[in-house]
């Protein structure tokens, strides 16, 4: 069996994940790529599942993107 070492500073929390957390009711967060936009969805998701938030976002499609809002 091979043991890789692990570089610790790649494991920290997503970028992503903070920015969601950090998302206040009314506050949207836009973006023009569709595979970030689906991962920002199934973020949420994932966030208010295991965090057990009481928090509920909208994915909407815009003109030229998709915006993800906080409603509650």
């Amino acid at each position: 069996m091979i043991v890789e070492p692990i570089d610790l500073t790649r494991i920290k929390p997503h970028d992503n994940v903070t920015i969601l957390l950090s998302m206040e009711i009314g506050d949207s967060i836009f973006s023009e790529d569709a595979k970030k936009a689906e991962s920002l969805r199934v973020l949420s998701y994932y966030l208010r599942k295991s965090r057990k938030l009481d928090w509920k976002f909208v994915f909407r499609k815009m003109d030229r993107g998709w915006r993800i809002i906080r409603t509650q």
